[in-house]
């Protein structure tokens, strides 16, 4: 009987967080098309109640999305001597590279518009994201780094593997699915969720 977890469950229980942050990406993309059809979704807030409800939810999804977007991108940084030890990275698994996807842009927009409060933050207005090709991107290095944890901790480390072996195919799953709602989208001319 050992004292405390091994390092193959203590990596597991890493990937396991980061499975939890990577399912956060896609919450707007579940609120809205959850939503879509309910007429109070799109209707005018000042009149209803409900209405005003389900858009605080969407825009707290949106929200969320954003920052596990920011999060994750991080994540895919290597650790320098600049990072906070405690901040978990793909190096923190023996991840050779880096992996960040979000432009500077992109990461400067979502810092002052979603995290921060700041004075050009509150003065964007209605800024409008490409969530759904901020979130492919991130699936991308997502499942590149899975598909690396798959076969090089695969040997001696069989929870870390199931582990990412299951967070890969449920984020290829709902990425599916939410890629051929904004394909069905995009053919009928409307616009993306």
């Amino acid at each position: 009987m050992t004292d405390g977890p091994t390092d193959d469950e203590k990596l597991a229980r890493l990937l396991e967080h980061f499975a939890e942050r990577l399912n956060l990406v896609f919450a707007y993309f579940f609120c809205t098309l959850e939503f879509e059809d309910d007429e109070d979704f799109a209707g005018n807030p000042g009149t209803s109640n409900r209405t005003w409800a389900l858009q605080t939810l969407q825009k707290a999804c949106l929200h969320t999305t954003l920052v596990a977007l920011r999060d994750l991108d991080d994540f895919f940084a290597p650790r320098t001597e600049k990072s906070r030890q405690d901040d978990l990275r793909a190096s923190d698994f023996g991840y050779p590279g880096s992996l960040t996807f979000l432009g500077l842009s992109e990461r400067e927009a979502i810092n002052k518009i979603i995290v921060h409060s700041t004075l050009p933050g509150a003065n964007a207005g209605e800024t409008r994201w490409d969530i759904f090709e901020m979130a492919t991107k991130c699936v991308k290095q997502s499942d590149q780094f899975l598909e690396w944890t798959e076969q090089h901790l695969a040997s001696d480390a069989f929870l870390t593997w199931t582990a990412a072996t299951v967070c890969r195919r449920k984020t290829q799953a709902i990425y599916g699915y939410v890629a051929r709602a904004v394909d069905a989208r995009k053919s009928k001319g409307e616009p993306g969720p």
